[in-house]
């Protein structure tokens, strides 16, 4: 599956830049991101979500929110949304924080996830933008909520629903929140993905928390078939020297320069997770990026449900590198 990923990111970036209009794009985030929104789907919708919105690469910064489970309070969730959402505080044109729900999601879920959103004290300027969703058929439902609204970028996005490619549910992609990179797309499809800072997550804590939900979600992804699973560590950065550096990655090298306070501790706990994988300091964020996806396998390994299935051949797990401007993959020995 490795190779053909490859394949096809690279015939995607091919394509891209044939483009006059795409490679016009390209060029513009070479340079940095300026994304408009702050996008928080449930992650077997994230890369849907983009084009389900019709989104352009640079267009959406993101959180992650596990299926099924209401969105937790920030202090609860430090890594699937405090962090991203501390992060995308100083981007400068920001419009407004979406977020998704599955048709068949509870009120309770809805009411409970928003209210969250609205805790974030770094959010609390923006409008919240809530969907509720049939990803079959394209069908989207503003949700009606008393937290802050712009019926006007409301409306502008419910005039930009397409409906989104086949979801590929045996792929799942741990990736940057970034919004010049995007889910790499497979042979069948749009893969699942949790998308961090630095596609960072956490060892499992065994307590009630964002460890817990994600716990769970693997647990009843691994069992749901008989089918093997993999897991796909993707670090971004500028392997094709066109552009720029993974944020997040960059940050981790001198944490103590962050003065967000809310953000302060996920740029520590990089630092820190990566350092354990280093025998010298890096001397460029790319040499980070690469010892941040160790550490990232070895926490997913903490979880019982991921060592379970791992331990039986029912899972792989696999590292990837992608150029954050093309979004092209490579193996990181021919980087």
């Amino acid at each position: 599956m490795i190779n053909k990923l490859m394949e096809i990111s690279e015939k995607l970036a091919n394509e891209r830049k044939q483009d006059p209009v795409l490679r016009a794009r390209m060029e513009l985030i070479s340079h940095g991101q300026s994304p408009r929104y702050l996008i928080i789907s449930p992650l077997t919708r994230t890369g849907q979500d983009l084009q389900l919105f019709n989104m352009n690469t640079g267009d959406a910064f993101h959180a992650t929110r596990v299926p099924e489970h209401a969105l937790l309070p920030p202090d609860l969730a430090p890594i699937l949304f405090k962090g991203p959402a501390s992060f995308n505080r100083d981007f400068p044109n920001k419009k407004g924080v979406i977020v998704t729900f599955d048709d068949d999601e509870s009120l309770e879920v809805i009411r409970t996830t928003i209210n969250s959103i609205s805790l974030h004290p770094d959010l609390n300027h923006l409008p919240i933008l809530a969907f509720q969703v049939n990803y079959q058929n394209g069908r989207v439902k503003i949700i009606v909520h008393g937290k802050g609204r712009d019926y006007e970028s409301e409306n502008r996005l419910l005039s930009r629903i397409r409906v989104p490619d086949e979801l590929d549910d045996d792929l799942l992609v741990l990736i940057c929140s970034d919004s010049r990179v995007r889910p790499p797309r497979s042979g069948k499809g749009i893969p699942m993905a949790i998308q961090t800072l630095g596609g960072y997550i956490p060892a499992y804590s065994g307590k009630e928390d964002e460890t817990g939900q994600l716990n769970e979600f693997f647990q009843q992804w691994l069992s749901s078939t008989d089918r093997s699973r993999q897991i796909l560590i993707v670090a971004h950065g500028n392997f094709e020297g066109e552009g720029h550096s993974c944020s997040a990655g960059m940050a981790s090298l001198n944490p103590g320069t962050i003065s967000n306070p809310l953000l302060r501790p996920n740029i520590e706990e990089l630092n820190q997770a990566a350092m354990e994988y280093e025998n010298n300091p890096p001397t460029n964020p790319e040499e980070r990026v690469k010892s941040l996806s160790k550490a990232i396998r070895g926490n997913l390994l903490t979880y019982p449900s991921i060592a379970d299935a791992h331990s039986m051949f029912r899972l792989e797990i696999d590292e990837l590198l992608m150029d954050t401007v093309t979004n092209t993959l490579f193996q990181s020995d021919r980087v």
